[in-house]
């Protein structure tokens, strides 16, 4: 059974005062975060995330050399995205452990920063094979936005569908069920949302079809997933492309054939067209 990563955590920083030059940030002795994660998200467009990681690894020595504590927090919260991204499990482990510790030296506890960067290393965990161990960090990611954001809040749908794989990745499917569908009830409120729903959908499934191949629910929400990905209002992107092609092998291990190819299709010309920009 192919399997997904849910949601990636967002970036929690507020990089407003940061300007396109980065001359501000560079002045007072800080990196450019705003200017470094644009470019980060440049080299994912582009389906190029190895040179995404050198680049980030380049500016957290930077980070470090400047004393930018805070930039540094940034930098390692999108290594860890970039890492699973390119499967880098050593410098994975070790930049969850580090943010996270990096998290209580700032002072940042009970912060939305907090929430998101654990759940973020936690997903990090998760996805390379440290389930339980992920589920401390999970657990302090909840505290954190409980403690400041609305329930309705997008960020919890991404908690939510991570902490599901977790719970399915450790054998819990009850539980598992139970937060996939309340990211569901979440991002389904939400505007700009519909790919993450379809992502959902598509964890759903598969999570459905490991328990009973004959399962009415693997079609239904199969196809809730392609309408989404098929709607019209959403940008035929990076994001887009990367997000469809996580989902081809659901569709082809359930036999949805003509699904999967043109996901893949859509996909290989987003990426082709952005190669050549």
């Amino acid at each position: 059974m192919p399997e997904y990563n849910g949601i990636d955590p967002s970036c929690p920083f507020d990089t407003s005062e940061y300007d396109a030059g980065h001359t501000a940030a560079e002045a007072s002795g800080r990196v450019d975060v705003r200017k470094i994660l644009a470019e980060a998200d440049r080299l994912y467009g582009r389906n190029d995330p190895g040179s995404a990681e050198k680049m980030l690894e380049e500016q957290l020595r930077r980070a470090e050399d400047l004393g930018d504590r805070e930039g540094k927090l940034g930098i390692l919260n999108e290594l860890l995205g970039c890492y699973r991204k390119t499967g880098n499990r050593e410098a994975g482990l070790r930049t969850a452990q580090e943010s996270s510790a990096l998290v209580s030296e700032l002072g940042m506890e009970g912060t939305v920063t907090a929430g998101t960067v654990r759940l973020n290393a936690a997903t990090t965990m998760r996805e390379f094979g440290l389930s339980e161990e992920a589920v401390r960090m999970y657990d302090a990611a909840a505290r954190a936005y409980s403690a400041t954001l609305d329930p309705g809040d997008y960020r919890f749908a991404g908690l939510y569908n991570n902490y599901a794989a977790c719970m399915e990745a450790c054998g819990d499917l009850r539980s598992a069920e139970e937060y996939y569908l309340r990211a569901l009830a979440v991002i389904s409120r939400l505007p700009d949302c519909a790919l993450e729903e379809a992502v959902t959908c598509v964890n759903l499934a598969c999570m459905y079809g490991d328990v009973d191949s004959e399962d009415e629910r693997i079609e239904e929400y199969l196809m809730r997933a392609r309408r989404l990905f098929d709607r019209e209002d959403v940008p035929r992107d990076g994001y887009y492309a990367f997000n469809a092609l996580k989902c081809v092998d659901a569709y082809s291990h359930f036999g949805f054939f003509r699904d999967a190819k043109e996901l893949r299709l859509r996909a290989e010309e987003i990426y082709g067209l952005l190669q050549k920009s």
